[in-house]
C-alpha cells in the first residue's frame, strides 16, 4: 500500500484490492471472511482487510496475531478453484448488448444475411463484430446487399456469454 493512497476505500475498491469481483466481495462480508465497512460509512479500512486477508491465508498478522483455521483455508482456496473455473468461460470480446442481440439473431435465423432483414442492425454493427471476428463478410444477394456470416468464433463467443451470465455456484 502507498503512502499516498487513501486508507479507506468503497467496496469496488475493496473488491479489487483483494483481486475479487465486488459480489464475492460482498459475500464475503457476509460469511465474516471479510470486515464489515466502518460503521456509519460505506468504507473499508485497508488495514483491517490487510488482517483478514493474513488471517485467511494462514499468515500470522502483525495486527491481530491470529492464524486462520484449516476450514477458512480450505474455504479460501476452494474459492479461488470456483472463480479460476468461471474465469474460463469469461466472454473474449465485449460485445455490447445490441451486437449480441444481433449476433444471436443472425444464430437462430441462417438464412437473414443481410443487415436490412436482421432487426435493428446496420452495416456498421456488423462491421464492428466482423473485426472481432463473430461474423465476416459475404458476397452480395440478388439485391446487391452485402451478406453476413457467423463465424464459428461468433457461436462460441455466445456460448461463453450464456455460460458466464448464467454461471451458478453450486
Amino acid at each position: 500500500m502507498d503512502d499516498h493512497s487513501p486508507r479507506l476505500i468503497g467496496r469496488q475498491e475493496a473488491a479489487a484490492y483483494c483481486g475479487i469481483s465486488p459480489t464475492c466481495f460482498s459475500m464475503w462480508v457476509a460469511s465474516h471472511k471479510m470486515p464489515p465497512p466502518i460503521p456509519g460509512t460505506r468504507k473499508w479500512d485497508k488495514r483491517a482487510i490487510d488482517a483478514k486477508l493474513d488471517e485467511i491465508s494462514g499468515l500470522e498478522s502483525p495486527h491481530t496475531r491470529v492464524t486462520a483455521t484449516a476450514h477458512e483455508r480450505n474455504t479460501f482456496a476452494w474459492w479461488k478453484a470456483r472463480e479460476a473455473e468461471r474465469d474460463k468461460h469469461r466472454p473474449h470480446h465485449n460485445l455490447t448488448a445490441p451486437e449480441q442481440r444481433a449476433l444471436r439473431f443472425m444464430i437462430d435465423h441462417p438464412e437473414y444475411l443481410t443487415a436490412d432483414l436482421i432487426p435493428r442492425v446496420g452495416d456498421k454493427t456488423l462491421e464492428g463484430m466482423a473485426k472481432v471476428g463473430v461474423v465476416r463478410p459475404g458476397g452480395k444477394d440478388h439485391r446487391g446487399f452485402r451478406e453476413w456470416h457467423v463465424t464459428d468464433g461468433g457461436r462460441a463467443e455466445i456460448d461463453r456469454i450464456d455460460t458466464w451470465t448464467n454461471w451458478k455456484f453450486e
